[in-house]
């Protein structure tokens, strides 16, 4: 016996919200009518205008249209793609809340699932607020109509890549490279043949490109030229 699926029905119109908590991903949580609404872009304390984007039995999915009340620990972004690029979801709170959020993150963990709940927490360690992500894994895509080889993250809710400048999260050393490796990609006889880019990125930089079939002679030596160049360890 086949079971039916029931497709929810999105109301188009805007809705004001209060946002009470922040959900795992990153998403703000609000309750509209007694349903749960995960609104993204949405901050604990605010009140905020938002348009429903995908609708479920037990919780929708939403988008903040207009932040009508901030949160103390609401702050600009500091990348240009964010909302764009899938890569960050809470660049809009501040470094400390975000160190908040994901200490209560663990705590909830704890008390969930190993049902133990500690009797300290030593301090959080605290890094670079920027330019600290040190492996990562870059999406490829040769998109001619949108200027050649894009390299970065997708965008948010799609499998599409983001057009990016740089990335402000990755080690400087590759996330201002990105479109100078987009056009050493896009000489390549395999230009659309690497899907991915891996990144490890210690006192050196490792770039290990996944390739769907050999690369040429030329090919390789254009990948050794390009690794000398900005002293990267090219690794296929």
């Amino acid at each position: 016996m086949s079971r039916r699926r029931h497709k929810q029905r999105l109301d188009p119109a805007p809705f004001d919200c209060q946002i009470e908590d922040l959900a795992s991903d990153g998403r703000g949580v609000a309750r509209v009518d007694g349903k749960v609404v995960f609104v993204a872009d949405a901050l604990p304390g605010e009140s905020v205008r938002a348009k429903r984007t995908k609708g479920g039995r037990d919780a929708d999915a939403a988008q903040t249209l207009e932040v009508l009340e901030a949160s103390e620990d609401r702050v600009e972004p500091g990348c240009p793609h964010f909302g764009l690029c899938g890569g960050c979801v809470l660049q809009h709170l501040a470094p400390a809340a975000q160190r908040r959020f994901k200490q209560q993150q663990l705590a909830d963990a704890f008390a969930r699932i190993g049902r133990v709940t500690p009797e300290q927490w030593v301090a959080p360690l605290e890094g670079p607020i920027w330019a600290y992500r040190r492996r990562a894994r870059l999406g490829v895509r040769h998109v001619p109509k949108k200027g050649g080889t894009l390299v970065g993250f997708r965008e948010r809710g799609t499998p599409f890549l983001a057009v990016l400048e740089r990335c402000e999260v990755l080690d400087a050393r590759v996330g201002t490279q990105l479109q100078a490796i987009g056009a050493l990609i896009d000489g390549l006889t395999i230009v659309d043949q690497i899907p991915q880019i891996e990144v490890a990125a210690t006192d050196r930089v490792a770039l290990v490109f996944r390739v769907l079939q050999p690369p040429s002679r030329e090919d390789r030596e254009a990948l050794r030229r390009f690794g000398k160049q900005h002293d990267f360890d090219i690794w296929l």
